[in-house]
Formats: C-alpha cells, structure tokens, sequence
C-alpha cells in the first residue's frame, strides 16, 4: 500500500507468492563443464603470451584481416581479365586460370601451416595446464578431447575465414564454367590444401615429440620453426615464378612436380573441373593429393594422442636438469669480453639479450617470422626457372645474388630489433633502475653489439653460400672483397640507425610508437626497403671495379658508423638525467594493488 493525495490507494504491482514468483523465473542453461573447458582453450589459442596487451591484440587482428582479404582481392583483380577488358583477350586460356587456381590452394596451404606452426607451443599442454586443469576434478579423457575439439575448431576458423571469401568470389567472377561446379572444386581443393598444410606440422610434431623426447625436442623448436616459416613464406614469394611456369613445369618429366604439395591439390581442383577429360597430370597429381591428405590425418590421429600422453608425463615428471657447463663462459665468451665486450655493463647486457631471446614463445616466433622471411625474400629474387624443350631447371640471377646480401643484412637487423622490442614481463623491470638507473650508453651498446655481430655472422655465411652458388663472374677477387665490405658495413650502419631511438633495455619495455607506427612501418619495408636494396645493387658493381673503390667504401661506412654512434651517444647523455613521469614503474613500490 502506498499513500497518494492522502488516500491508500493499492500498488500497481502486487506482491506475488511465492510460487507464483517461483513460475516466472526464467531458468538459464548451464554450461557443461565440457562446454566451459572447450572455450577456455579456445580462448588461450587467441589470448596467449604472443598477446600480452591489448595494443598488440590489435595488431594481431589487423593482421588476420590483411591474411583474410587475399582472396576478395584477387578475385577483384582477376575480374577484367575473365570478362575481356583491354589489354586482356576475350577467352581466358585455360593455363591462365590453373594458375588463378594454383593461388588459391597455394595459399590455403600455407596460412594453414603457418597459423599451425605460430600456436606451436600450445598444440599440447603446457606447464601452465598440467599445474591448474589437472588437479581440477576434471577427467584425463575430457581434458584431451577438450583441447582436439579446441585446436580442430581453431584451425577451422582460420580456414573459413582465409578462404571463404575465394570461395565464392572466384567462381562468381569466371562465369566461364558451372557455377556449382566451380564452387565444388575450389572448396574441396581449397579445404584438403589446408588441411594437409595444418596436419603436416601436427604430425611433425608428434613424430618427434615420441621420438626425441621433451628435451631434446625444446632445444630444436626454434630452428624447426624457423625452417618451417621460410619454406612456406618461400612458396608463398616464389608464386609469381612458378605459375609464369605452370604450364611447362605440369609438363615435364622433373620428379620435383610429384614432390610439391601445392600441386597436388591443384590437380584436385582441375580434376573436378575437367572430369575424365583434364589433363593426365592432374589425375596423377589428385591421386597423390588424396592419399597424402588420408596420410597425413591418420599420422595425426595415431601420432598426436601417444605425443599427448607422453608430454603430460615428462611436465609432470619434470625435464632432466642441463649441465650447467653448458652455461659456462668458454673461449668464445672470453675472446668477445677481450675485444668488442670489455666493459662489464655491455657484457651484462649482451649476455641478458643471449639468454632470453629464445627463451620465450613470442620471441622464437617473432625470430623465425623475421629469419624466414629475410630467406624466402632473398630466394625469391634469386630463383629462375630456365624452360627447354619441355624440361624445366632452376637458376640463379645474378642480380638476385647481389641483392640477397643487403636483403639478409636489413631483415635481421629489422628482425632483431623487433624481437628485442617486444616485452617479456614489463613488471619485472624495475630491477635494471634499482641497479643503475636510466640505461647509459654502456648499457644500450650491448643489444647493439649483439644485433650486429649476428648480422656479420649469419651475412658472411650467406656470402660462403652464395659463392658455392653463384656464376663465375662473381668469383673474382674483388667481388668477393665487395661483398664482405657491403655486409660488415651494412651491419653496422643499419644497426645504428635502426637503434638509434632506442633508450631501453631489450625485453623491459613496449615502444609506444610501435602501437601507432603502421604508417611508419608500411613506408620503411614497402618503400623505403625496396629502395635500399637496388641502391645497394646499383652501386656494388663500381665498388668491386678497383681497388680504390674498396677502400673508398670501407672508409664512408667507418665514418657514418664512428658519427652515428657519437651523436647516439650524446644523445643519451642528454637525456640520461629526465625521467619522464610516465616512465616510472609503480611496480615493486604499489605491487601492482593500484588496479586491483
């Protein structure tokens, strides 16, 4: 009751009993514990230690974005080409669209392996599963099937979403053939390419997982991973060449064809597009297309459940301790610290940077993102395919010899520099300002000695390689001198401008800029690299004329060096003493209860 105007007037919503209220409650659906479990999985295969703030979960998702649009795009490209716009003809030939065919499967197969060999660490339980979802009342059988049903709905989702849009856009487009039809074909071909891309590196996996075991399997993680990137970032580059050759390479005797995945499913493809009538290579290449799909999908199923149980033991058993002279400073440790490593501040830097860059999952994906990418670009310029009565056989250029130096030299000291800038626990460094402050030049010049001395390293290397390999004109003497200066100098010159804005220690802090510099970034590797490399390339022909030229270049690359590193570390000094307030931690002093 109520009083309104000085009367007792009744409520407008009466009390209801009990069971009446009991009746009208809407009951909610539970969750199943199975159902809970799955999207917690799910979820850590989209929120992991590769995305620790949400700046970078961004960019990570503006990423997906530009892998999902490839197929809108070249459909969207291919259009004038299929309805006879100048300069194309008014029929399509039908090599012409096997290689529009052959970008599609091409490119399901390697998103596919790419995106399984960037979740490597969590295609099985880790430390962080067996110590809180094993002691949860939550049977081994369910945790197991759990994280299949998460990992198989994770791999489906970067499939639908890299080929959905090809799917229906290129049959659409190349009203040529049966639109169902066309449909059908690139679907299935599309689908088995990805799935052979994704169950190729599962069952890697766990055939060396029960093979090697846990230990040894850790310690070559990074250059499997490695590998892996550069072979697919390689297919990938070497797209252009090899569908200009498409025709001539389906019609030679050369045993490499049978041997090339992507073939296959483009045999696939045009099997279900010709019928009985296509081509006799493609009905050989569907067959092995076919058998290596049912392959590899029953070497996943027998491999990764025995792998499975074979990791949960050895976390739960613990990994056999490393010998600790492993660790232990050796020669080469000991010729470093007499030479380029005398002052104790930059051995302590050097040594951090050392031990912690492969040591997390972000920083060996982002190592062997940077490293096969700088390999797959250097291939790509490099590799020819010389045709000949029918028989296809690979080259080198010499132009791509020339440029695969700067090429290698700019994407490590990019890559590098990139890894290092990524954080492994920010909280943690307030211990480098308790120690010594603001980081001084001695500091910073570690993570520059180290950038450089794998830049020379892993650049002289390739040197030794590409001499093997290259023509007889570029054995002469003074090429080879040309090729030492252009690397050693580059490595330090690139190092320095590269580093120049740096003011931290690698593995402490997030650069701001590296949340808002996509604009930045698209200029300096789409426009600015470009550039870089044909300078380089333009100019290494007069450097290797004479001598005199040698000296010449080695002189304007010791210059630049000796200035950028003096104006870097005045700059330093000049800002050694603000402590901008924005950069003080609150960690240890608040313990992080501030956002609590």
């Amino acid at each position: 009751m109520r009083e309104r105007s000085g009367l007792f007037v009744a409520p407008e919503n009466p009390v209801q009993s009990l069971s009446v209220q009991a009746e009208t409650v809407v009951v909610q659906k539970r969750r199943s514990q199975f159902g809970v479990l799955v999207a917690h999985l799910l979820h850590r295969f989209f929120h992991n230690e590769l995305l620790t703030s949400d700046d970078e979960t961004k960019r990570v998702m503006l990423i997906s974005y530009a892998v999902a649009l490839p197929g809108l795009l070249v459909a969207m490209f291919l259009f004038p080409a299929y309805h006879g716009f100048p300069p194309y003809p008014l029929h399509r030939s039908f090599w012409s669209q096997a290689s529009d065919h052959y970008f599609y499967v091409m490119y399901s197969f390697v998103v596919m392996g790419a995106a399984t060999v960037y979740e490597w660490d969590l295609l099985f339980p880790d430390l962080l599963d067996i110590f809180v979802l094993s002691v949860l009342p939550i049977a081994k059988e369910r945790l197991f099937f759990g994280r299949v049903l998460a990992l198989g709905i994770f791999l489906g989702l970067v499939l639908a979403g890299t080929s959905a849009f090809g799917t229906i856009l290129l049959p659409l487009v190349a009203e040529q053939h049966s639109f169902l039809r066309h449909l059908l074909a690139h679907a299935i071909a599309v689908t088995m390419s990805g799935v052979f891309g994704a169950a190729i590196f599962l069952s890697l996996q766990g055939v060396l997982l029960n093979v090697v075991g846990e230990q040894i399997f850790r310690r070559i993680t990074p250059v499997l991973q490695g590998a892996s990137i550069m072979v697919l970032l390689a297919i990938l580059l070497l797209h252009p060449t090899i569908s200009a050759s498409l025709r001539p390479l389906l019609g030679s005797d050369s045993p490499a064809v049978q041997y090339f995945p992507p073939f296959w499913f483009l045999g696939v493809y045009e099997r279900i597009m010709g019928g009985p009538s296509s081509e006799p290579i493609f009905h050989s290449l569907a067959r092995t297309g076919c058998w290596a799909v049912m392959l590899m999908v029953v070497c996943t199923l027998v491999t990764y459940p025995l792998a499975y149980r074979r990791r949960v033991r050895q976390l739960i058993e613990g990994a056999r301790a490393v010998d600790s002279s492993l660790n232990s400073y050796g020669a080469i440790d000991g010729l470093l610290h007499a030479t380029i490593l005398r002052r104790p501040k930059q051995r302590a830097v050097f040594h951090f940077v050392h031990q912690t860059i492969l040591r997390y999952q972000r920083q060996r994906v982002m190592v062997a993102l940077f490293g096969g990418l700088c390999v797959a670009l250097a291939l790509s310029e490099m590799v020819v395919l010389h045709v000949s009565r029918g028989h296809v056989r690979p080259g080198l250029l010499a132009t791509g010899i020339r440029a695969a130096i700067p090429i290698l030299v700019f994407w490590i000291v990019a890559g590098l520099r990139a890894v290092m800038s990524a954080p492994v626990d920010r909280r943690g460094r307030w211990i480098f300002s308790t120690i010594a402050g603001r980081p001084r030049a001695e500091h910073l010049s570690g993570a520059s000695i180290w950038i450089t001395l794998w830049a020379v390293i892993l650049s002289l290397g390739a040197i030794v390689v590409l001499r093997v390999l290259s023509p007889g004109s570029l054995h002469g003497e003074h090429a080879l001198t040309g090729q030492l200066i252009i690397a050693v100098g580059l490595a330090f010159l690139l190092s320095d401008l590269f580093l120049y804005s740096v003011r931290t220690v690698p593995f402490t802090h997030l650069r701001p800029s590296a949340i808002t510099d996509m604009p930045l970034a698209i200029v300096r590797y789409f426009v600015v690299f470009p550039i870089f490399v044909a300078v380089t390339v333009h100019f290494e022909s007069w450097i290797e004329a004479s001598t005199k030229h040698l000296i010449q270049t080695a002189l304007v690359f010791a210059v630049a060096h000796l200035l950028l590193q003096g104006a870097h570390t005045q700059s330093i000094e000049r800002t050694a003493v603000d402590i901008e307030i924005s950069e003080t931690d609150e960690f240890p002093q608040s313990l992080g209860l501030r956002d609590a």
